[in-house]
């Protein structure tokens, strides 16, 4: 059988939350479905090593599918598709939220990384077209993929009736090495950095829980600081954090690297890692912070002991593409230059695809979601009236 057999093949085994012989899997596609309650063996006994061989991106490894299976959704599915020498080509894992009745039926699977493919640009595709297979025998009216995905995604994509929206990624190439990293920063990046030395900023990799909930309370501060100028954000949860870390962090697919200014935390930042790719997630600063330059010194140390340590890539996050044009009227325009400013590339990339799969189905749910709004929109108005009424 050839290598390529399997993409014309629609021959799927569905082992559901059972364990399949992960040392050799028959050409075609297999299925894995878990939850918060039930894993299957491959997750730890494979499912990380097939996403390695395709340069898997992070959110699709086993640690990330228990975080979101603890923090978001109750149930996964994994798919990994096989060609005729046993040797796997492609790897996806999709989540789902199946709603309380009578919105049982009106399920999304949502990709949080666009499948992890190996060989030729068909195979993006073929995988594409079997996670919509899926999507559809667990009875989804909706399929999304989120987050970045290649570039060559969306020729795959809008063909297949996908709904795209593209952001830009900025891409940071660490295989050039730490002195040519140094040299492609900005000048006045490489200044800052001096300047944060000049002012005692002190730089620790800190891998601990108290390090993690340390970054999340300058991250409460940044949000304040947004909502002031009228752009407010929200933060998951301190128990959302605890389930990163456990799931995360502990595992060895994150680090955090904290910015102090004598003994005072200044700025910190967690880089998800996996394979030979990284990405930088969450970061924030104090006032202190940003008066001493910390935030910079943060990402410099973290891009430079990356780089030693043999990752090829770095992905400092994304904007909306508009700010290209509307330059420093963006709101994004500062973090598009900051990210610019340590040597990024600032790549095209599609940041989301939905594909509605049951039309009616969808109508149906905002229909009712509409009417549920306005049904509390009403009973808080009556709520608002007998209250004055009372006064």
């Amino acid at each position: 059988m050839g290598a390529q057999s399997w993409l014309d093949s629609s021959k799927t085994y569905d082992h559901g939350t059972e364990a399949a012989e992960v040392g050799r899997l028959d050409p075609g596609w297999h299925v894995w479905d878990a939850t918060s309650e039930g894993r299957p063996a491959i997750l730890d006994h494979g499912w990380n090593g097939i996403l390695a061989e395709l340069d898997g991106d992070v959110t699709q490894t086993a640690g990330w599918m228990d975080y979101l299976l603890a923090a978001d959704y109750e149930r996964s599915v994994l798919i990994a598709g096989v060609d005729g020498d046993g040797v796997p080509r492609a790897a996806a894992v999709g989540f789902m939220r199946v709603p309380r009745w009578p919105l049982g039926a009106f399920r999304v699977m949502r990709f949080p990384a666009y499948p992890s493919v190996g060989g030729d640009s068909g195979i993006l595709a073929a995988a594409l077209d079997a996670c919509e297979r899926l999507a559809r025998a667990r009875g989804c009216m909706t399929i999304e993929f989120v987050g970045v995905g290649q570039p060559d995604a969306v020729a795959s994509m809008k063909p297949a009736g996908y709904s795209v929206r593209e952001r830009i990624e900025y891409v940071l190439d660490l295989s050039r090495g730490e002195e040519e990293l140094w040299a492609g920063l900005r000048r006045r990046h490489r200044r800052n950095v001096r300047v944060s030395g000049r002012r005692n900023v002190r730089v620790a990799r800190s891998d601990s829980v108290e390090s993690l909930h340390a970054l999340r309370a300058l991250q409460v501060e940044v949000t304040r600081r947004h909502a002031a100028k009228g752009d407010p954000f929200g933060l998951r949860s301190s128990a959302d954090y605890d389930e990163l870390y456990k799931h995360v962090i502990r595992r060895g697919l994150g680090r955090i690297y904290c910015a102090y200014v004598d003994d005072d935390l200044a700025s910190a930042a967690l880089y998800l890692t996996f394979g030979r790719r990284c990405r930088g997630f969450y970061g924030g600063s104090n006032q202190l912070g940003l008066q001493t330059r910390a935030a910079l010194a943060v990402n410099w140390e973290a891009i430079a002991q990356l780089s030693r340590e043999g990752f090829a890539q770095l992905s400092l996050g994304t904007s909306h593409p508009k700010v290209v044009d509307e330059g420093p009227e963006s709101p994004e325009y500062g973090l598009h230059e900051f990210k610019l400013g340590f040597g990024a590339e600032a790549r095209y990339a599609t940041a989301s695809a939905t594909k509605q799969l049951r039309p009616i189905a969808l109508r149906v749910h905002r229909t009712i979601q509409r009417l549920r709004s306005c049904m509390s929109t009403g009973r808080r108005s009556s709520a608002v009236q007998h209250t004055k009424a009372g006064a």
